[in-house]
């Protein structure tokens, strides 16, 4: 049994993990892959599955999970034969383990791979369309319009913050510089139009650190769970704070909720609606989104 760990080199006690993960997997054949820039985790990914391991075990939060995925995804292999991907949750919001029911525990993680606790779970596709054809994937939760500006507005935020407090701010500051943007969304049997706030494309339940924007999502139906927002305000989103967190649905006239296997987003107006992913900017609609059922072996 082969096992590699990708691990984020900018999570905090980045030593200290790597001194447990030796302690405890002491028995095991394991190598490491630390990250030295952005993107670095999706090379290191590829690799890894052409190196025939049997586990990667992706260590940092949603971004590093992602690009380990779209990594493992890359490689020129049969699906089917992908090794087991696994998270040790060491990043700043850990969205998808909220869903998944991941830990920060090593020991935890040990005993997962020890009892081969996986299952095979969904993912989505994002095959974006504007110019060149580019196909892109992710675990947890797509988002358009709101979410991708409050992703750029974090990257900048000083990180002695906090998660949560940076988080909250830079939705925040999202609210207050970004342009509703209009948007024509069509889904299995349904199509929304109009001036778009937030839409989140759930595979997971969880994003922006514990806002349970997709309640009833889960990560092996093969469906994805649409929150959709258009007219909302700074105001409706403060009121409903508590609720979106609890996995409440807002009884709003401009919030709506669907379940699709597929979901394309045009643009209808000048400005182009941008797109984020478990985190990740992703680019600009026009785009497709698709789940693909049962498409890895995950740890759960």
């Amino acid at each position: 049994m082969r096992i590699i760990f990708i691990v984020n080199s900018q999570i905090k006690n980045l030593k200290k993990t790597l001194k447990e993960i030796r302690r405890e997997f002491s028995g095991f054949q394991i190598s490491f892959a630390q990250t030295q820039y952005k993107k670095h985790a999706i090379e290191i990914a590829t690799q890894a599955v052409q190196n025939e391991y049997n586990y990667i075990i992706a260590v940092g939060g949603d971004g590093t999970l992602n690009e380990v995925l779209n990594g493992m995804m890359y490689a020129s292999v049969p699906v089917n034969t992908l090794p087991v991907l696994g998270m040790l949750q060491k990043g700043s919001a850990n969205d998808f383990s909220r869903t998944a029911g991941n830990s920060n525990s090593v020991m935890d993680l040990k005993n997962r791979i020890t009892k081969r606790s996986d299952k095979k779970i969904d993912i989505g596709k994002i095959k974006l369309n504007s110019g060149t054809e580019t196909t892109k994937y992710f675990i947890n939760i797509c988002g358009l319009g709101l979410g991708p500006e409050a992703v750029l507005i974090k990257e900048k935020s000083p990180k002695i913050l906090g998660s949560e407090l940076s988080y909250f701010k830079s939705i925040i500051q999202g609210f207050m510089s970004y342009k509703k943007k209009g948007v024509v969304c069509t889904g299995d049997n349904w199509e929304w139009k109009g001036n778009l706030l937030q839409m989140a494309i759930g595979n997971g339940r969880y994003f922006g650190n514990s806002i349970c924007i997709c309640p009833d999502a889960t990560i092996d139906d093969g469906l994805f769970h649409i929150s959709l927002f258009g007219e909302l305000t700074i105001i409706d989103y403060l009121k409903n704070l508590k609720k979106l967190k609890k996995g409440v649905k807002l009884d709003h006239d401009d919030a709506h909720y669907y379940i699709s296997k597929e979901v394309t987003v045009e643009n209808s107006g000048n400005q182009l609606c941008g797109i984020e992913a478990d985190g990740e900017i992703m680019g600009n609609a026009p785009v497709t989104i698709t789940v693909v059922p049962k498409a890895i072996h995950f740890l759960v």
